[in-house]
């Protein structure tokens, strides 16, 4: 077996102290390292380098949720891959889902850790180049809104007033854009051909993993084993309905009893579209477009759970 250790350049985490801790982890092991040079690198590369690979190929995602995302996208379709993930990023949502951050932190555990198949949601849409892989969650609507404009205003810069309050861009995306014009989203969902809402909805996630965001459940029955994809869609309500709900949403209480402004599924086919364009967020990467498919990949992909 081969182990390739894919570190994220750009969160600083490449360090002398950190090669020679690779080093010693993987000592006798026929190991490599790889150093990304920067956004959309990873995936691009390990598409060529598995394709030449003669012997199974052990990745480590080493980073965060946007290090796992590359790294999935790479090695989908490849048989000889398996994923292993070392979370040292600033956002780890989706380890949570077997006992969170610290539990991914040593590679040792992942040398001798276990396979296990999981499946990954696909996108498809006419405005993507090529399919996108989640495996973790899709989500539109209200806070799509907000990641996206806070990429804007982190990239061009915050309003004079924003930077006199101390906001940083998310929060300026969140109080001026997503509370404003985030709520009537023309956005209709449809979950193995039935349609889930009216002309309007708030927000929806389509889950393999549980948490979004950095700190809200937003699947808390997700299972990324059962070859189906856990579908949530939030209606559009008041200031006052939203203001009741979130505290529920973060601890991942919603679904614990009916709700009419909540539609929860389990589907193989969510299609979603809108007469016009609109921010769609996987794994915490931002896409654009109209019209969406995303269908389950059953076991698609090897995952390393640590020993």
């Amino acid at each position: 077996m081969k182990h390739l250790i894919a570190v994220n350049g750009n969160a600083g985490n490449f360090s002398l102290e950190f090669e020679n801790k690779i080093n010693e982890a993987f000592k006798g092991l026929d190991y490599e390292i790889y150093k990304t040079t920067g956004p959309k690198t990873l995936t691009p590369f390990l598409r060529d380098y598995l394709k030449k690979a003669k012997d199974t190929v052990r990745v480590y995602a080493c980073g965060g949720d946007g290090t796992v995302f590359e790294a999935v996208n790479g090695i989908i379709g490849y048989d000889n891959a398996e994923l292993a993930i070392l979370a040292i990023g600033t956002g780890n949502d989706f380890v949570k889902i077997y006992g969170g951050q610290e539990k991914f932190q040593d590679f040792k555990t992942l040398i001798n850790g276990k396979i296990q198949e999981i499946d990954l949601s696909k996108l498809e849409s006419k405005d993507l180049q090529e399919p996108v892989y989640s495996v973790n969650v899709i989500n539109f609507g209200f806070d799509a809104i907000v990641g996206a404009m806070g990429n804007y205003y982190k990239e061009h810069g915050l309003p004079e007033e924003a930077k006199k309050k101390g906001l940083d861009p998310y929060d300026y995306a969140l109080k001026n854009d997503a509370m404003k014009h985030g709520r009537f989203n023309d956005i209709i969902v449809c979950a193995d051909g039935e349609q889930l809402n009216e002309k309007q909805m708030l927000l929806a996630t389509l889950a393999q993993g549980q948490y979004v965001g950095g700190k809200f459940k937003c699947a808390p029955k997700s299972d990324n084993t059962d070859g189906l994809i856990d579908v949530c869609v939030l209606k559009t309500m008041t200031f006052l309905g939203l203001g009741m709900i979130i505290g529920t949403y973060t601890k991942g209480k919603h679904l614990d009893r009916k709700r009419r402004k909540i539609v929860y599924r389990r589907a193989k086919e969510i299609k979603f579209y809108s007469p016009k364009e609109f921010d769609v967020c996987v794994d915490g990467e931002m896409f654009k477009g109209n019209n969406f498919t995303v269908t389950v990949m059953p076991k698609a992909i090897k995952l390393v759970l640590p020993e």
